[in-house]
């Protein structure tokens, strides 16, 4: 055996055909468990030697099959020696039938089957029929697949067996019958299906542990091997390219169809026909090993429904009606799943575009797309935990990570253990005891139970942690009317809005223009972080609207047509949200029920369909958030307008934009007013002040009345230090008090704001005192309007014992809460017994035992303690529970029912404290009103400081703004600078600026490019701006009349987003100005016209020119580089010609620009100076000088021709206010039914009259 052994690994045997018949035959024949020896001899093409067995030649049948040692049974290599292909006219080996042709093949002795096991040879149980299937679902076109490389064969010799037969056979195709015979031979060495069949089963648990699959394998290689190691066997030794190459190609059909199924389907690997051809070939332990890495590949698949992702409705992403906020998961799925795989899917589904994090004791996890998000963005690292990818954060970090994925722009939800694993115990047997639990909820009973608990996202936030900017953070549900629009574009909206950090509401509804005025204004004044909409509702010029004004990483969230609430299902909500009092009636003149516990704006805003419909769709968001019942239950609802006409002086969406009220260009605070004005230090006052600059203050009183006590804080430096010893350390009052309102603020937290209150109440008493010495009485008067929290604090602080630094818990005094006293004396009562049952062990065992606690948790309490000598004589019954070098602990199992009480009494402790937190905080908030009183007081003091603080910032000159009453408006400054540019001191020219009162209204401002024009006017609605907040103005002299709005018009652009051109950008602007312009609005149009052809252009102009001076009667900037404007309204009253100064050196075409603003018209416009200043090539600036001359030449003879006609001794803006005359005292035409604005039309014809007869010559 010995030599045969030898003989037989320097010949280096064929491994596919070894494994075949390396093992002997379990038959009657031949004796159990007994392998005879047998020598190696030579294969040749033709004749093969004859070998001795111990069969009887008797039997026709065994005389020709190989014996087989016990338990073993066929190769796969018998597949790789029946290889053949139907097309070719083969077939299969069990349609082959017998062969008399003998065949020698060596048999294998027991030092290759020693061999083999390591080496990972293949060998499996199989059936007759098992081979039929895997030979007849072969796949005849596949490409030859190369063997798969063991490592521990890799020294075997490599010296192949019958290579004439099987090399032959592969490189000529024409030899494929060769092939067939070999194959019909070989069947006669196969086994019966019934008794192959049942020695594998009888012995295969002898032979598992000689042929487990190496775990270092490739997983590439098990893929293509679908987990099958009898492809190991032919590729240990170099054999044959029919059976490495042509016979692996063969498996290899059969193995990935059906594993590309199972990743399909994922995560159940059901058994598919062909796969059970290929594994009955297999061991049991090789059934096992490639079970588990076929398990293992799956587990690294995705989920079938995530590689086709959908959303509830069956829509995929990019489609239209897409909702990325649910997904599809079949019903095969939801089968498959583990029980903590159900419960991660039930939320997930209707959280797909969330990013949740899932408590799992003291971790936090994500799972699946979640995790991968986690791994990208933060390089988290990714793990699989069970059947799904996973990275795990501490649960201390979460606010950390949280805001980590908000400023990606993420939604961030979180999954709370809704009970711990002690109260899991306490439900199951409560549930068994009451045989409540059903055979569908034993699976859940063996996890924890979970909830989702918030879902966060930028526009929704209300922690502190996770708020990092003061200012509020605004979402906005908009409701467009489904009305089709009007001819004039006009619309209606409803507007719903929130700031959760303060649980604030804002109904809004109003019509708009087509411009969408008042919806921009109210953007852009709110600047919102998330926008709820539905989808379909809002009409393309909207939509255009919003991508264009709202900021970049504004949240868009779009409710399918089911999501939301109608208009009467808002109104059921908001019946069972604020039910009526018993004493309450439903109001008789409400036609839809709502009772008076219904806020009083909601009931305002009942007539406005969109804006309820706004408010439905807020609320049912909020649901989904699972934050709706804390922030509505505060009943924080306003009825908000954008555009207070007569409350203030109106800034609408273009004047904030065109002026950098709030934002620059660029979309950032720097250099706006709001970064140069803004010197809060509280958070409110921050909130506060940006409300007070986009709606300054527009009576006389009013302004006067802040600008005392501006000038009491700056004669008093003192106060000022005074107050910001107190509001400095203070914490934001106003979004805690939301916060303790929604029980969501930690201990600490709460104990910070009694003492904040505290400080607050007796600083403002102070301030007060010290207040009382100045000269006007709007500080003292504001300081004395807060109220005394004195009593409040005292109050609520009664309530609970005063905790230990550092504690996370509030214990009611004795008395204020029964239940927590009645837990309370169960537990002393327990530990009392136990104490006493120490002392019985004590006494009874003579030993000097005593108690043990675990520091962490409540698991191992009350373990009895022995120490040295005696931590060895514990009674019997006594279990060991822990042991110490100096000390064995022992569970004692009388202890153990009063123990477990203990437990279950500290728990309820524990739920008894929360409990009583909330109604502390309950009792906290019953006071909302007084609180939030007062912080409003220390609000609107910081507001004051800051323009106090501002006004002193602007360097000299500065001056108190002298404001008159009157009809109409007028503005006179005097050195007047911007305050964007104070810090240039010399460099900047001030400028005097002069409109109405004596003068005329509108400045008709001419002047090359970059002379200053824009500057000007952009520091005049400054300087309006500034006055009437009631600050100081950087100007050696201001006075004016208040205006009502400004309104402006300036820069050329095309607004890509509405599909607009620059011209009807233009024509859209001008006409929501000269509808909304009043005699006492400010107007700036900067160089209107210049987006169609001159004439045209210059039509307009002069056009919208006369309407302002003529009718409108506004304040108004107008420049405009058409010059012969300035000749046409010579003579009118109210039109003053004015340029920026600059000298002009025309043989070297330099100009000099003065920036100062002078009385007359600019003698040109200078654009070839301007085009040779930009770098313009010197030849195309002097041909354009050229032509720029001819131009002007044949404009100006015309002009003169036609003066010489009788028509055109006037101009054509003067006989328009003639023909206006002539219609009034016809009767075609009516004055206007305001009075000032009739009075101020007849002064003006009066002077139009005087003026055009002045400059028509005498003989006219």
């Amino acid at each position: 055996m010995a030599s045969g052994s030898k003989k037989a690994d320097e010949k280096m045997k064929q491994k596919s055909l070894m494994s075949f018949f390396g093992k002997k035959d379990d038959t009657k024949s031949t004796p159990a468990g007994k392998s005879k020896p047998t020598t190696t001899p030579k294969v040749t093409k033709t004749k093969a030697k004859d070998v001795g067995n111990e069969n009887p030649p008797s039997s026709p049948v065994m005389e020709h099959r190989t014996p087989l040692p016990k338990g073993s049974s066929q190769s796969s290599g018998i597949v790789s020696a029946t290889y053949t292909r139907s097309s070719e006219g083969g077939k299969s080996a069990l349609e082959t039938p017998p062969t008399s042709d003998p065949i020698d093949i060596d048999m294998l002795s027991e030092l290759d089957a020693s061999e083999g096991a390591p080496s990972s040879t293949a060998k499996s149980t199989t059936t007759r029929n098992k081979r039929k299937i895997a030979v007849e679902d072969s796949d005849d076109d596949l490409p030859p697949s190369d063997p798969i490389p063991y490592k521990r064969t890799s020294d075997r010799s490599k010296k192949p067996r019958m290579s004439a037969v099987f090399s032959d056979a592969e490189e000529d195709e024409e030899e494929a019958p060769q092939l067939n015979s070999f194959a019909k031979r070989l069947t006669k060495y196969q086994k019966s299906p019934s008794k192959s069949k049942s020695r594998g089963r009888k012995n295969a648990g002898d032979d598992d542990d000689d042929f487990i699959v190496p775990d270092d394998i490739d997983e590439e290689d098990e893929d293509a091997a679908g987990s099958s190691s009898h492809r190991a066997s032919s590729s240990s030794r170099p054999s044959s390219r029919l059976s490495s190459r042509s016979a692996l190609s063969e498996l290899d059909s059969d193995d990935d169809k059906p594993l590309a199924k199972k990743t399909a389907a994922r995560p159940p690997l059901k058994k598919e026909a062909s796969s059970k051809g290929v594994s009955s070939f297999l061991t049991a332990a090789e059934q096992r090993a490639r079970k588990q890495k076929e398990e293992k590949k799956s587990t690294e698949d995705p989920f079938s429904f995530l590689v086709d992702v959908r959303d509830k409705d069956g829509v995929r992403p990019g489609e239209p009606g897409y909702d990325p906020r649910t997904l599809y998961i079949p019903q095969a799925a939801w089968k498959s799943f583990t029980p903590f795989e159900k419960q991660f899917w039930e939320i997930k589904q209707n959280h797909f575009d969330t990013v949740l994090f899932f408590q799992k004791g003291k971790f936090l996890e994500l799972y699946e797309e979640d995790a991968r998000i986690g791994h990208s963005e933060f390089d988290l690292k990714l793990t699989q935990r069970v059947k799904m990818s996973m990275v795990g954060v501490p649960e201390m970090s979460f606010n950390f990570w949280a805001a980590k994925f908000l400023a990606k722009g993420y939604k961030v939800g979180r999954v709370d253990q809704a009970e711990t694993a002690l109260g899991a115990e306490m439900r199951v047997a409560a549930d068994k005891k009451s045989k409540k639990a059903s055979a569908a909820d034993k699976a859940k009973d063996k996890i924890v139970r979970r909830e989702l608990n918030k879902v966060y996202t930028n526009g929704t936030l209300v922690d502190e942690e996770l708020l990092t900017d003061e200012q509020a953070g605004h979402c906005v549900s908009i409701r467009e009317e489904d009305s089709p629009e009007s001819k004039d574009g006009r619309q209606t909206f409803g507007i719903c809005v929130l700031d959760s950090a303060t649980s604030e509401f804002n109904l809004s509804a109003f019509e708009d223009d087509v411009c969408r005025t008042k919806l921009e204004t109210m953007l852009r004044q709110l600047r919102p972080k998330e926008i709820v909409f539905t989808k379909g509702n809002l009409s393309v010029s909207t939509t255009r609207l919003l991508k264009s004004i709202l900021p970049g990483n504004c949240l868009w969230t779009s409710l399918r047509e089911s999501e939301g609430l109608k208009f009467q299902e808002t109104i059921k909500e908001l019946k069972k949200l604020y039910p009526a009092d018993n004493d309450d009636d439903e109001m008789a003149d409400n036609p839809h029920g709502l009772s008076n516990a219904v806020p009083e704006s909601i009931r305002k805003m009942l007539p406005y369909k969109g804006a309820i419909e706004a408010l439905g769709s807020m609320i049912w968001y909020l649901h989904t958030l699972n934050i709706d019942k804390d922030i509505l239950s505060m009943k924080n609802f306003n009825v908000y307008d954008p555009m207070k006409r007569g409350k203030g002086l109106v800034l609408d969406g273009q004047t904030l934009a065109h002026i950098e009220v709030l934002q620059n260009s660029e979309g950032t605070e720097e250099g706006t007013l709001l970064k140069l004005l803004s010197r809060c230090i509280t958070p409110s006052g921050k909130r506060l002040f940006r409300i007070w600059l986009c709606m300054p203050l527009s009576e006389v009183s009013d302004i006067n009345a802040r600008l005392d006590a501006v000038q009491d804080l700056l004669d008093h430096p003192t106060f000022e230090q005074q107050f910001t010893s107190i509001a400095k350390g203070l914490p934001d009052l106003e979004r805690i008090v939301s916060r303790i309102h929604a029980k969501n603020c930690k201990v600490k937290d709460f104990l910070k704001v009694l003492k904040a209150f505290k400080n607050l109440s007796k600083g403002l008493a102070e301030l007060a005192d010290t207040a009382d010495s100045f000269a006007s009485k709007a500080i003292p008067g504001l300081l004395r309007s807060a109220p005394d929290l004195t009593p409040n604090l005292k109050h609520v602080k009664a309530m609970f014992q005063t905790p230990e630094d550092n504690a996370d818990e509030l214990v009611p005094e004795d008395g204020k809460d029964e239940i927590y006293d009645n837990v309370m004396s169960e537990i002393n009562e327990l530990e009392d017994e136990l104490k006493a049952a120490l002392k019985n062990i004590r006494k009874e065992t003579g030993l000097d035992a005593s108690y043990w606690h675990s520091a962490q948790g409540t698991k191992e309490i009350y373990l009895v303690q022995l120490q040295g000598k005696e931590k060895d004589k514990a009674p019997k019954g006594w279990t060991i529970g822990g042991t110490t070098k100096a000390a064995k602990r022992y569970v004692v199992p009388a202890l153990q029912p009063t123990i477990r009480k203990l437990k279950e009494a500290r728990e309820t402790r524990n739920t008894a404290i929360k409990e009583f937190k909330g109604r502390l905080f309950a009792e906290f908030d019953a006071d909302r009103g007084v609180w939030l009183r007062a912080i409003r007081v220390l609000a609107e003091l910081d507001c004051l400081f800051s323009l106090a603080k501002a006004s002193s910032a602007l360097g000299e000159p500065v001056c108190r703004p002298e404001l008159v009453a009157g009809d109409e408006a007028f503005v006179d400054f005097e050195e007047l600078r911007h305050p964007a540019l104070v810090s240039l001191k010399g460099d900047f020219i001030p400028n005097d600026v002069r409109l109405g009162n004596g003068v005329g209204k509108i400045a008709l401002l001419t002047g090359p490019n970059m002379g200053g024009k824009s500057t000007a006017m952009r520091m005049t609605a400054t300087g309006i701006i500034m006055a009437q907040l009631g600050m100081l103005v950087p100007a050696k002299k201001a006075r004016l009349c208040p205006v009502d709005s400004i309104l402006t018009r300036m820069g050329a652009y095309d607004n890509m987003f509405s599909n607009a051109s620059t011209f009807k950008v233009e024509l859209d602007e001008c006409c929501k100005i000269l509808r909304d312009a009043t005699p006492k609005s400010f107007v700036i149009l900067d160089e209107l016209g210049r987006g169609t052809s001159t004439y045209d252009g210059m039509a307009i102009a002069g056009a919208v020119l006369h309407q302002l001076a003529t009718h409108t009667l506004s304040l108004s900037f107008f420049a405009t580089h058409y010059g012969s404007l300035t000749d046409d309204y010579a003579y009118h009253p109210n039109v003053r010609n004015m340029h920026m100064k600059t000298l002009v050196d025309d043989e070297k075409r330099e100009l000099v620009f003065l920036y100062k603003l002078v009385d007359g018209a600019a003698s040109s416009s200078f654009g070839t100076h301007v085009a040779n200043l930009a770098g313009v090539p010197l030849e195309v600036v002097e041909r354009a000088e050229v032509v720029s001359k001819d131009f002007a030449k044949h404009f100006k003879e015309k002009l003169e021709g036609k003066k010489t006609k009788v028509s055109g001794r006037l101009p054509l803006v003067a006989q328009a206010d003639f023909a206006y005359l002539y219609k009034l005292a016809t009767g075609a035409l009516e004055m206007p039914e305001d009075k000032v604005r009739r009075r101020e039309i007849l002064k003006v014809l009066k002077g139009a009259v005087r003026g055009s007869l002045k400059e028509c010559p005498a003989a006219a």
